[in-house]
């Protein structure tokens, strides 16, 4: 009875301090993003000492388990070895830097450290190329704004020439034109009636070649006014767009 109650207390000491070296590796090594690691539960498996240690062998059995599933390299060792490592910092830290979870995460930070150092060396050789074609394209915009400027000169010179063949100007031309031939009709006739004396048949058939011309020429171009006015009210008359006119 006495060897084995001897025996309970070593395995509880034991037990225990490996669950105590547990967590206090459980707090330092807290996972820093995703690693790639193996998830392991983040709840702490009981303490076992002489106050909770359970009397079922079958949890008591449960509970190593556990221990040796989720600290194998603490759940293995003696009592002596755990307060080395507890005692020795330098051993502690030999003992985790040989866990391989640890030289799976150092390896991977390696990695990506090399790969970022990688990156950045291509990004700083392509600095210079980059500075050169920031620098044309800045060149380039400019010539792109003198050329708008330009473009906009050009479209203003276009409009301003237009204006004059415009369907109001044109049709102002004719009124113009027609209303002239009428007072030069009417100025003709009434010289011819103001003359004094006989009239003599050479000046009648003059004035009446004359005054039928000028007669002619007048209803002629009123018609043609009138057309193209019915037309621009329509908006059938061809040529310059109507709405430079509004």
């Amino acid at each position: 009875m006495d060897s084995a109650s001897n025996g309970n207390a070593v395995r509880s000491r034991t037990g225990s301090d490996a669950l105590a070296v547990a967590r206090e590796f459980e707090q330092s090594t807290r996972p820093r993003g995703n690693t790639g690691l193996p998830k392991y539960e983040s709840r702490v498996p009981e303490p076992m000492n002489n106050y909770n240690l359970p009397k079922d062998r079958r949890l008591i059995e449960e509970k190593v388990a556990c221990l040796k599933e989720q600290f194998p390299t603490f759940a293995n060792k003696s009592a002596d070895d755990l307060e080395d490592l507890l005692r020795f910092e330098d051993l502690f830290q030999a003992h985790i830097d040989g866990l391989e979870q640890v030289q799976l995460m150092r390896t991977l930070e390696y990695e990506l450290r090399e790969e970022n150092e990688r990156l950045a060396e291509v990004n700083l050789s392509a600095e210079e190329e980059l500075r050169k074609m920031r620098d044309n394209v800045a060149e380039l915009q400019m010539f792109a704004s003198s050329l708008t400027t330009r473009l906009y000169e050009l479209v203003q010179e276009h409009l301003d020439l237009q204006k004059p063949y415009s369907p109001n100007v044109l049709l102002a031309k004719l009124k113009e034109e027609y209303m002239k031939l009428d007072e030069q009709s009417e100025e003709a006739a009434a010289k011819f009636m103001d003359k004094d004396g006989p009239v003599e048949a050479a000046d009648c058939e003059e004035f009446v070649r004359q005054y039928k011309d000028l007669r002619a020429k007048y209803h002629s171009s009123e018609a043609r006014c009138t057309l193209a006015e019915a037309a621009y009210k329509n908006g059938t008359l061809a040529g310059v767009p109507m709405s430079m006119d509004r």
